[in-house]
């Protein structure tokens, strides 16, 4: 809430998306002023108005809390399309009311993106280049080595019974051209233990809301290590997510989530790309010259999948408005390049690893702070 007099009036709004919130979170807590949470859902069929009408029902979200009215806010960050709805409402209304709202949108925004005072985005949205466009490497995110710290020790004792070293497997879902099905779920139970397996060690697996309950399953009927699974379906309150980052001496993470890239290199840790895709069709371009594990199906089915993914490629590249595309393999390959990441299979090279920095939300916290200096000014106990 806002306690302080003199602060801006700064509304976090928070979607069902986890990967969503921890960027606004993220943001929201790095500016160092009190902020109001306002949480949302969408109704039934709203993405489908957004394609036809454009992001500016705001009838199709749901508002399930906080006092979403007068004052309006001097701030408001959002993340995600289904959160756009909820900015054309406040745009219109705080002008109507003669208090415009500076509006931080972080991702890829369907509406035009002068819309927005700012808009921070990573390379896989592909947002044209603008004045109000601030492009970041990765996705802005809350991990920090504290909280890793603090679950791990709550965790190590409950894992203790397995050998060591641990390996962190974290599983995201799927995304535009790849898809995280029982194929790809098999290719990453043989992967993650041909990794493991050598060390004589264990596997420490933790998945999403994204997740197919069906890749879970495939998952685990492949494994023939020691392991402790995690399923985020099974409703489980304490989620070992932070602690597994803390305890595991290399991590595993699917090539679709580029959140949970960024919290793995924030570790320091060798940090290992799974790729959802295989061959012409994959996250690695240009492919792998060899496989070390590969999912054999009979002629015919595999057939029949190379077309259907071929379909799936020309609806989206010819069909799709450019501003539904993502791609996530120029992040990929930043990561590989740098040395703070290698492709599932391949080997890191000699050399202390660094973790990420701070910069990037450094870096955006300045921008949002010098975006409010011509309305409202923050105290220096601010920074």
């Amino acid at each position: 809430m806002r306690d302080r007099p003199g602060l801006p009036r700064v509304w976090a709004l928070l979607s069902d998306t986890a990967g969503d919130n921890a960027q606004v979170l993220a943001l929201a807590e790095a500016l160092g002023w009190p902020f109001e949470i306002h949480r949302f859902k969408n109704r039934k069929g709203a993405m489908v108005a957004n394609f036809f009408v454009g992001p500016v029902l705001p009838a199709m979200v749901k508002h399930v809390s906080g006092d979403f009215g007068p004052p309006w806010p001097d701030l408001v960050i959002a993340a995600g399309t289904p959160s756009e709805p909820l900015c054309a409402l406040i745009r219109r209304e705080s002008r109507a009311a003669n208090h415009p709202t500076r509006q931080v949108f972080l991702g890829r925004p369907w509406a035009k993106p002068e819309l927005y005072d700012l808009i921070v985005t990573t390379p896989q949205y592909r947002v044209p280049d603008a004045p109000n466009v601030m492009q970041i490497e990765l996705p802005l995110h809350r991990v920090r080595s504290a909280g890793i710290s603090r679950e791990a020790a709550l965790w190590g004792p409950r894992i203790a019974h397995l050998p060591k070293p641990y390996v962190g497997v974290f599983l995201g879902g799927s995304i535009s051209l790849y898809t995280l099905d029982s194929r790809a779920a098999k290719r990453l139970a043989l992967e993650a233990r041909a990794l493991i397996a050598p060390l004589g060690g264990s596997l420490l697996i933790c998945n999403s809301y994204r997740t197919p309950r069906r890749a879970m399953k495939v998952l685990a009927e492949n494994l023939d290590v020691p392991c402790h699974i995690f399923d985020w379906h099974q409703g489980t309150k304490e989620n070992p997510y932070l602690a597994f980052l803390g305890l595991a001496d290399q991590l595993v993470v699917t090539g679709d989530s580029m959140t949970m890239l960024a919290e793995a290199c924030a570790t320091g840790k060798p940090v290992h790309i799974f790729d959802l895709g295989e061959g012409r069709y994959g996250m690695r371009q240009p492919p792998a010259p060899h496989k070390a594990v590969v999912v054999r199906h009979p002629w015919l089915i595999s057939a029949l999948r190379a077309c259907a993914k071929d379909i799936k490629v020309n609806v989206i590249n010819f069909v799709l408005p450019v501003r539904f595309h993502r791609d996530t393999r120029p992040i990929h390959r930043k990561l590989v390049q740098s040395g703070r990441a290698v492709w599932l299979g391949d080997a890191f090279s000699p050399g202390e690893l660094i973790p990420q920095s701070s910069r990037n939300l450094d870096d955006v916290v300045v921008r949002v702070r010098k975006l409010l200096e011509s309305g409202v000014h923050a105290s220096p106990s601010g920074l």
